[in-house]
């Protein structure tokens, strides 16, 4: 083949390899316009066209869709409150959005702050056991409950002989808590060279005749002992005093006539508690 057929052979199948019908695809936001083929592209991408944000809606293209930043949200003067908040329940408010004229409706949330009414005891506390106690609020109902701590023990400070001294061994008197009875002090003691004869007396009158504490104590000291020797040798003996009231009312009865309440009256009249009367009519079958 000659040389210059050979050159137009070769310009012919470059022109046709280097043109060709582009399909193209139009340009949208963000990419220009492109061949589906050969992905050449002519020009510039469109940009985005925007609708501005809205009270609910962020700003979006109109073009594509694609949303960028946030809505707005209502603006809001003004609130009318629709109901009023609770401690224990929500209330609400309403206003118009001065951007888009919608009714805005909002929450208000429950105060929790409760009224109540003052504490109920429902427990008393002791020196043992804690108390409790409850309020409840006056708006809601709502019930509070409280331990009521345990209370300090008492000393009666009314020294009772636990053990007996005698005229050879020393005795043991404590104080108690009164309300639950719990030693609160403890101590040993002696008797002296008087109380220890003053004991021996006491012993001596009670063979013979019942007696009330008191009334003992005053038969002492008529005796001659000191009132201090005449409580500590009476209260060594560690004596039942319903049993003394009982053999009193016994003695008056088997001598004299008594009411009931006659009968009382006079076991008080010689010493007697009006428990340890009762007790000693009572023992009696009165």
């Amino acid at each position: 083949m000659k040389k210059g057929c050979v050159f137009i052979l070769l310009i012919s199948i470059l022109g046709l390899a280097g043109c060709h019908q582009h399909e193209w695809i139009e340009a949208t936001c963000t990419e220009p316009k492109t061949c589906a083929t050969c992905n050449e592209t002519e020009g510039e991408p469109l940009g985005h066209e925007w609708i501005e944000a809205t009270c609910d809606k962020p700003k979006i293209c109109k073009r594509c869709g694609e949303e960028s930043g946030k809505s707005l949200g209502h603006s809001v003067k003004e609130y009318a409150v629709t109901k009023e908040a609770t401690c224990g329940e929500d209330g609400s408010k309403e206003g118009v959005c001065t951007r888009c004229g919608k009714t805005v409706k909002e929450t208000i949330k429950a105060t929790g702050e409760h009224s109540y009414n003052d504490w109920e005891v429902t427990k008393e506390a002791t020196c043992t056991e804690e108390g409790s106690q409850k309020r409840t609020c006056s708006v809601c109902g709502k019930t509070e409950e409280q331990k009521i701590n345990k209370l300090d023990h008492v000393d009666d400070n009314e020294w009772v002989v636990t053990k007996p001294a005698t005229e050879t061994s020393s005795g043991v008197r404590e104080t108690h808590c009164e309300m639950c009875g719990k030693t609160m002090q403890r101590e040993t003691f002696e008797l002296t060279t008087e109380e220890k004869n003053a004991l021996k007396s006491a012993k001596n009158y009670l063979k013979f005749m019942a007696f009330s504490r008191s009334g003992l104590i005053e038969q002492l000291e008529f005796e001659g002992y000191s009132t201090e020797a005449a409580e500590k040798a009476v209260d060594s003996l560690n004596v039942d005093w319903n049993e003394q009231a009982a053999k009193s009312a016994k003695n008056y009865l088997d001598f004299m006539s008594f009411s009931r309440s006659g009968l009382i009256d006079q076991l008080m009249f010689e010493g007697y508690t009006y428990e340890q009367a009762e007790y000693g009519v009572t023992a009696n079958g009165y």
